[in-house]
């Protein structure tokens, strides 16, 4: 076939090719914002609740009306997009525009309203969020990080932002950067583990756009997998449902989607009314993780529009990740799994964000454009974006052969448009090869093999292997505890499974217990000498220890593993520097870098010692080798103070410290020079930074100055002392061996406790009696007493209360304890006092209807409700929960006085859902305990209204038996009544045959109905307690 040229249908694209273009410009300024803050920060360790993200702790306030408050934002411009990024939100890029539409291409929430959604609590829509550490929104994505703004050679700008994540002490960046002449910009991430340890891996760069009726995602992939990992069928449903457009997902609760099953580097959403979009790029290998989450399309999610918003309406998240889902263990077996970060690794990665504009949807996309294809029964229309200055040819290519070529000349954001005959059903190719874009018609071309199930055989299998799998998942997940027990039971049953013990030794060394650690791995090496993980691990001890000799022996070994060559060079370094042999240091860090060019403890070696030895030139060198890669590495102004003392530098050691908890991150550069013998500079550095209790600490041990440390701590401050890393174990042991004060011992138990020395941190509490005259202290012994030792925690908390009867937190420890024993009434004297001093605290005004409803005061409950307004965390259903039962209970009052009337219109105000409460209503309401009461009622009535409410339930429990729910008891009763004894047997063989069918909850449903005796189970009566009380109406 001849080359198709110029003949065809029309060619239409809008251009005006310029030659040149000024460089981006940044900005720096201060927004005044309407800003609904949080505050209230919860002094009591988060240990009690979650101990995988402590020393971060919590906050419980959140403002219902907003104040103007001051954003710093970064603002990056250039002839085609403007992006706002706000280093005081978590370094988010706050949103981005498309500046010829004034389109936002990243929604921007105009109002900061701080929310109950992240693992401290605060969280604000919008823009595009990072998020590195363990699953969830990072610990510092409402606060302030560290950042810097740069105007590169090249005509771009950046915003780099980044701080530490303190419990895995790993360093996340993002360089934001905008060139200037692309109509996209860029996000570098670097996260690097310079700790000697493996750590937690998650990242998910979680980008925002609007949420309307016409959008539809872009999101290449055959399946998707839930949180658990288990697949489903992406995009049509089950139901037939195209859930790749967003007004066909108005069902069911919120959703989350990770699309895989494509080797593809592209997606995105586009608004077919509005004729825009938006995407992302980045190579699939860097970035396989494609994940669309949806808030529900009922009121259960559009409630979340208003409390996160106030005009700038829903939003969806498109978000990017680094694995394949954001993993959450559950029963279900599957490929899916947690991931470690290797020590001393440096992960870098690329992603691009970018803008559509009037080309219908989106096929395929590059760094420098986009493009769609529609093929129709007779033409292809192509259209495409650029997003660069384009001179080159558009290539079609049919059946192995040059079908059609056009030349085209655009600029960014240019609208290309062509519509050519073609009436091939063969596949076909679109290519353009300077904006890198290659469209391939044949849709099993690019899908891969990977299994996103498992074999049932292989589940069915339990072996030491297994259980070692399952180990390493929950030392990937932070479940240190549980993780050491299964190596334990390993070891005691294979003592040759050299990676258990390798994997044990390292738990105890993370703990700081040195000696057990050893004795471990010892054993190992006595039957396998040269096992580079068990030499690593002895290396990493024996440092820790100061026992030099044997570290450099032992790293040695593990050197010969190109696993461990780079980092164990490195920390040979550490010791050379500590020994004060500065050359030996810098020959061990460059053999470090030879194998890991982007080891950065290797490169802070160099610095140090080219220093140490005078050689400031190349100090220097090493020094911009940091800062190429980590422009926010704290040792860079610092190192630079050190070889010149003077005004100028100390202040940009200051300024460098940006963070929420900068205090931290003067401590962790401090630790590490400690590490590498350098006390002096290690103390110089902590009496540059806040004064923090933690911090003065540790310069009173650096020092050895026992009345500075007793000036310390009697100053110090008890709340938000957070000690939690393995080297501050020894400095709080020193001082607590030369002064006596409770502070010092509480401190050391909180640190011991945060690496699960559970039976040392008692012992350490314990000790203190009741000597503390804190009540923070006796909240946290009454938490761990009980839930270790089952001790119970009555004197802690009345001794709390005792000190502090005003702190609202104190007076609700106390109060759900009397609640926990069923002392109602000594519950709802303390609890009373403390609402009245503060009727704005919502959790202590649930409490307060919680109390009332036990008490059976109803009708003080259903009027207190009224003036609640609760601000929510997500998923939160406290409130709708304790309506109901302030209704149900005001409902069975009315029944038993045979008042049916009155009860009618208490049940059907049942189902409303007043919104201050905290939640919306959902799609598919289960109301079978409000109808089968209707029922009851109309029929002491006499009246044929009754008969329709079983229909109702038996219809709901048909068509919803794959949930769980207590519910399907009036299920079972409904269909009994109307359709007989054998119609609810076989019901209730259908539910043992559904999904929930071998839970402990629809087994016990089925055998109290049929009358069949089985084990007792407390908390399911529990549950069960409203529905007995409906099924004992005659």
């Amino acid at each position: 076939m001849k080359i198709l040229r110029i003949t065809l249908y029309f060619c239409i694209y809008f251009s005006f090719y310029v030659s040149f273009s000024q460089n981006s410009i940044i900005s720096e300024y201060s927004k005044e914002l309407d800003t609904y803050n949080f505050s209230d920060p919860n002094p009591i360790p988060i240990l009690t609740k979650n101990t995988k993200i402590y020393p971060y702790f919590t906050f419980d306030g959140y403002q219902i009306n907003s104040i103007k408050e001051k954003f710093k934002i970064i603002e990056l411009e250039n002839d085609y997009v403007k992006v706002f990024v706000t280093p005081e939100l978590g370094g988010k890029v706050w949103g981005a525009i498309e500046k010829s539409t004034g389109k936002e291409f990243i929604y921007r929430n105009e109002v900061v309203k701080f929310r109950n959604i992240s693992m401290r609590g605060p969280w604000t829509s919008g823009g595009i969020e990072f998020n590195f550490g363990i699953i969830g929104h990072h610990p510092s994505t409402a606060t302030p990080v560290d950042y810097i703004i740069q105007k590169n050679d090249d005509g771009s700008v950046s915003c780099t932002v980044g701080n530490i994540d303190l419990p895995s002490r790993t360093q996340w960046r993002v360089k934001i950067t905008l060139p200037n002449n692309l109509s996209a910009f860029h996000t570098d991430a670097l996260w690097y583990n310079p700790t000697p340890l493996q750590q937690s891996y998650y990242n998910w760069m979680t980008g925002a756009a609007p949420a309307r009726d016409d959008l539809e995602f872009y999101t290449p992939g055959n399946t998707y997998l839930e949180h658990s990992g288990e697949e489903k069928n992406w995009p049509f449903n089950n139901d037939g449902r195209n859930l790749s457009k967003y007004n066909q997902n108005n069902f069911g609760p919120s959703k989350s989607y990770h699309v895989v099953g494509e080797y593809n580097d592209f997606f995105g959403g586009y608004y077919t009314k509005d004729r825009y979009g938006f995407g992302h790029w980045g190579n699939y290998e860097d970035i396989p993780g494609q994940k669309l989450w949806l808030w529900s399309q009922s009121r259960a999610g559009g409630i979340w529009e208003d409390l996160l918003t106030d005009t700038d309406g829903q939003y969806i998240e498109f978000q990017a990740g680094r694995l394949l889902v954001q993993f959450s263990p559950s029963e279900d077996e599957n490929p899916i799994t947690q991931v470690n970060f290797e020590p001393y690794v440096s992960d870098q990665w690329k992603e691009v964000w970018f803008p559509l504009k009037e080309i219908g949807g989106l096929k395929d996309a590059s760094p420098y454009g986009a493009m769609n294809i529609e093929k129709t029964n007779d033409s292809l229309i192509i259209k495409i974006n650029p997003f660069k200055h384009t001179q080159s040819e558009l290539h079609i290519i049919s059946d192995n052969k040059l079908y059609y070529t056009e030349e085209i000349n655009l600029k960014p954001m240019d609208v290309f448009k062509t519509k050519l005959p073609y009436n091939n059903k063969n596949n076909f190719e679109v290519e353009i090869k300077d904006l890198d874009l290659h469209y391939v018609s044949d849709p099993n071309l690019n899908i891969i093999a990977r299994p996103f199930t498992t074999d049932n055989n292989l589940k069915s299998k339990n072996t030491l292997e297994k259980l070692y799998l399952k180990a390493r998942e929950d030392i990937s997940y932070r479940q240190y505890i549980e993780a050491e027990n299964k190596l334990i039971e390993i070891i005691s049953k294979d003592p040759y499974h050299i990676e258990a013990r390798s994997d044990l030794g390292e738990l105890f060394y993370r703990k700081g217990e040195y000696i057990k650690g050893l004795e471990i791995i010892n054993k190992g090496l006595s039957v396998d000498t040269y096992n580079p993980s068990l030499n690593y691990i002895a290396g990493i001890i024996y440092k820790a220890t100061h026992d030099n000799l044997n570290a450099k022996e032992t790293f040695g070994w593990a050197a010969r593993s190109i696993k461990y060559r780079s980092n164990a060079f490195s920390q040979m370094g550490d010791i050379f520097l500590k020994e004060k042999k500065y050359g030996k240091a810098i020959e061990y860090a460059n053999k470090a870098l030879k194998f890991n060019s982007e080891n950065i403890p290797a490169m802070e070696i160099l610095a140090i010692a080219y220093r140490k030895n005078n050689n400031i030139s190349d100090a220097t060198t090493s020094l911009k080798k940091i800062y190429d890669l980590d422009p926010l590495h704290h040792i860079i102004p610092y190192e630079k103070y050190l070889a010149i003392t003077n005004y100028e530098n100390k202040k940009l050691v200051i300024n460098s410290h940006r963070s929420e908890l900068s205090y931290q991150t003067y401590l962790e550069l401090a630790i590490s020079y400690y590490n590498r013998g350098l006390i002096d500079e290690a103390i110089k550095l902590l009496d540059l930074g806040p004064n923090q209790s933690i911090n003065k600490i540790w310069e009173s041990f650096l020092i050895k100055d026992k009345d500075k440390l007793k000036t310390v701590v009697q100053s110090s401050l008890v709340d938000f002392v957070f000690p939690f890393r393995r080297e501050t174990i020894e400095v709080l042991k020193w001082a607590d061996s030369v002064i006596s004060d409770w502070k010092i011992t509480y401190f050391l138990g909180l640190n011991l406790w945060g690496k699960n020395r559970i039976d040392e941190t008692i012992e350490k509490f314990i000790s203190l009696q009741n000597v503390p005259n804190h009540s923070t202290f006796y909240l946290s012994r009454a938490h761990l007493l009980k839930n270790v030792k089952q001790i119970d925690p009555l004197k802690d908390l009345t001794k709390a209360y005792t000190l502090d009867a005003s702190n609202w937190r104190v007076a609700r420890s106390l109060a759900n304890y009397y609640m926990s024993k069923e002392k109602n009434k000594d519950a709802l004297g303390i609890i009373k006092k403390i609402y009245n001093q503060n009727k704005s605290n919502y959790i202590i005004g649930m409490d307060y209807v919680k109390t009332l409803i036990e008490l059976k005061k109803y009708k003080t409950a259903v009027s207190s409700l009224n003036k609640l307004h609760i601000l929510p965390y997500e998923h939160a259903g406290e409130g709708r929960d304790l309506y109901t039962n302030a209704y149900f209970g005001s409902t069975m009052e009315e029944i038993n006085k045979k008042d049916y009337n009155k009860a009618i219109n208490l049940i059907n105000t049942s189902k409303e859902w007043p919104e201050q409460l905290g939640v919306g209503k959902p799609y598919n309401v289960d109301e079978r305990i409000q109808d089968y009461l209707l029922f009851h009622c109309y029929s002491k009535l006499d009246n044929n209204k009754a008969e329709k409410y079983l229909k109702k339930i038996i219809e709901y429990s048909r068509r919803n038996i794959n949930n769980q729910s207590f519910s399907h008891w009036l299920g079972l009763k409904s269909i009994k009544k109307l359709e007989g004894i054998e119609a609810s047997k076989k019901f209730s063989m259908q539910l043992l045959n559904s999904s929930h069918g071998s839970t402990e909850e629809t087994k016990w449903i089925i055998n109290n109905f049929f009358n069949i005796k089985g084990p007792i189970n407390k908390e399911l009566n529990k549950n069960f307690k409203i529905i007995n009380e409906i099924l004992m109406l005659n």
